[in-house]
């Protein structure tokens, strides 16, 4: 943090002004680096970034909130802020539900499969604080590369269709003959068929 002090005491008129003595200014400077570095602020754009968001509230905050003040905040990351997060979420589970859903973000995607069930049993307020926790917690590892990849959905097959798979492995596939029985066998295969090729010309809206 050797670039810390020059870059306070040029962009930060009123650092100079709470630490006119050098001593001062040491013991701040120190202050400030440890909470900088617990925070992973590492470079001299991010501590500009942090004054510059100090000034615009006109205010001088202590050491703990100029850390969080230098790291970006979700919007400057181009991420859902926390409101559209949690409208998304509530949509998945409540407008969308049994849908198919793309989410904007891998960060939403985490929160909703964690808590997402959550809407349901929870208050209002309730639930919002504790989606807060988890889009921090998210949004931190999201800053530290460490958010893990989305897991591919296993195919789901229905118990009948593996007994009937299973049959014709062993057994192939069953002889029909001409009798009404054998008829009305044909007669479901064609049908389950077309209702097939009907679901595949027209799948479900996908919410985006």
């Amino acid at each position: 943090m050797t670039n810390l002090k020059p870059v306070l005491m040029e962009y930060w008129p009123e650092f100079v002004n709470k630490y006119p003595e050098l001593d001062m200014q040491q013991w701040a400077i120190r202050e400030y680096a440890k909470q900088m570095v617990d925070e992973g602020i590492s470079n001299s754009k991010q501590i500009q970034s942090g004054i510059t968001k100090a000034c615009k509230e006109k205010f001088r905050p202590r050491p703990t909130e100029f850390a969080k003040l230098c790291k970006p905040t979700a919007e400057e990351l181009g991420l859902p802020s926390l409101r559209e997060a949690m409208d998304e979420v509530i949509a998945r589970k409540g407008k969308y539900k049994n849908q198919e859903f793309t989410f904007s973000h891998r960060i939403v995607e985490l929160i909703c499969e964690r808590i997402g069930y959550r809407v349901y049993r929870m208050r209002d307020y309730e639930f919002a604080e504790l989606f807060k926790g988890e889009y921090d917690y998210w949004i931190s590892r999201y800053m530290s590369g460490d958010l893990p990849a989305a897991h591919k959905a296993l195919e789901y097959t229905p118990p009948t269709k593996a007994k009937i798979d299973s049959y014709v492995a062993n057994h192939g596939l069953p002889m029909l003959g001409n009798d009404t029985l054998s008829q009305k066998i044909r007669e479901l295969g064609i049908a389950v068929k077309h209702k097939r090729q009907e679901y595949i010309s027209t799948p479900e809206q996908k919410a985006v």
